[in-house]
């Protein structure tokens, strides 16, 4: 059994469920860890059952609730040795274990780090592998260094951020400096460049599920609208095997499994599931 269901993506949290014939895993814990545990058990789990929670880098809407959950729980976290250190206290009491490129073992799942540009101190993307089936998070990331797309096209189910529209976030209301480091190749990845990175995935033609992620409320389109763009260029790069969908800033909402993706209601995802 696989299933991997979005508690939340945005400015303001990440978080995501992965259910195995194992324990779960959380990948990102950017919620408060009463959020966190609020939405795991509507979700029909436990969090005493966790068996790591996966931090891709230091900042809060990545790693906020990390510490309190484990601490809480007894769970491991697992995050690259520099992003550890930079969250120093928050980690305090917690078992940690470190995400590289080599590999760890997760119960009957396999987690690996890579590398992406974010101005964070050891920012990663994460793979994780069950019962041969990989998932992908490129969630902070800048530009487009030329090892990610080969890195996610390993993925079934690949979640990447399309944070921004250009013209939105530059007539906002961040401050300057913060709109520079949005753009810059150390901030978040626009629509376009999100949609040129799905569309080189696509290039394979092989069949797979992209979650566009990490939306801002301030600087981007209606989630419908960042959808709609993205598959448009999708169609003009002729990329027909890719489903998409859009993990919603502030409540639980795609869900996926090897073989159905389902955006639903909330209510819905309950009724269908007796939540």
């Amino acid at each position: 059994m696989l299933r991997v269901t979005s508690l939340a993506s945005g400015s303001s949290g990440n978080a995501f469920l992965v259910e195995t014939s194992g324990a779960p895993l959380l990948v990102e814990a950017g919620l408060s860890a009463r959020i966190l545990e609020r939405r795991l058990r509507e979700r029909g789990v436990d969090p005493a059952t966790l068996g790591a929670i996966i931090v891709s880098h230091e900042h809060q809407d990545h790693a906020q609730g990390a510490g309190p959950l484990a601490r809480r729980w007894n769970i491991p976290v697992v995050c690259s040795a520099a992003t550890q250190r930079a969250l120093g206290a928050a980690l305090a009491g917690v078992a940690w274990q470190p995400l590289t490129a080599h590999g760890t073992t997760l119960g009957n799942a396999e987690a690996w780090g890579f590398s992406v540009p974010h101005d964070a101190a050891d920012p990663q993307g994460v793979l994780v592998e069950v019962d041969g089936v990989r998932l992908g998070w490129a969630l902070d990331l800048g530009h487009v260094p030329s090892h990610i797309a080969p890195t996610l096209a390993q993925a079934d189910l690949v979640v990447v951020e399309a944070n921004h529209d250009r013209e939105r976030l530059i007539a906002s209301p961040y401050p300057w400096a913060t709109k520079q480091r949005i753009l810059g190749d150390q901030g978040h990845l626009s629509n376009l460049q999100a949609a040129q990175l799905i569309a080189t995935l696509g290039a394979d033609g092989r069949a797979r599920t992209v979650w566009l992620a990490h939306l801002s409320a301030r600087a981007n389109e209606h989630p419908q609208g960042v959808l709609r763009t993205v598959r448009a260029y999708l169609e003009m790069a002729g990329c027909t095997t890719l489903e998409l969908a859009i993990a919603e800033r502030d409540q639980p909402s795609v869900q996926w499994t090897p073989h159905r993706l389902r955006q639903t209601a909330l209510f819905e995802w309950a009724e269908t599931h007796g939540s």
